[in-house]
């Protein structure tokens, strides 16, 4: 098993001294991700479930993509390998507040099952 730093929920502002990003100003849980492939779950207190994939394009390398994916919308659709995945509406913010993309304007068929971020070097 990979080898994980537990870190306590701490303020923001403490998680940012620490060297975490900081992103609004409430309770934080810093972890760090070890290299390779990683999956971090998450569960609401009244069920909700979401998971965030830390995905590796070279072997026990540090992570270059994270899929989110929610598991509890009610809806799915066929994945690539046959079987199907969850759905979930999504949106992303941009400049100004506004809406780049939002999925609640497409269609059951084309909302998506898994959100990816690239975790691009800057």
């Amino acid at each position: 098993m990979a080898d994980i730093t537990q870190l306590p929920v701490m303020t923001a502002s403490d998680a940012e001294v620490i060297g975490f990003a900081r992103f609004n100003d409430v309770p934080t849980l810093p972890i760090d991700i070890p290299d390779g492939n990683f999956t971090v779950s998450a569960r609401t207190s009244d069920g909700r479930r979401i998971t965030f994939f830390f995905g590796e394009y070279q072997r026990g390398a540090p992570p270059s993509f994270v899929d989110i994916q929610y598991h509890d919308s009610g809806s799915a659709i066929p994945d690539a390998n046959g079987g199907t995945s969850p759905s979930f509406d999504m949106l992303t913010i941009g400049r100004g507040g506004s809406h780049a993309y939002d999925s609640r304007r497409h269609p059951a068929s084309d909302k998506p099952s898994i959100a990816v971020i690239l975790l691009a070097p800057s």
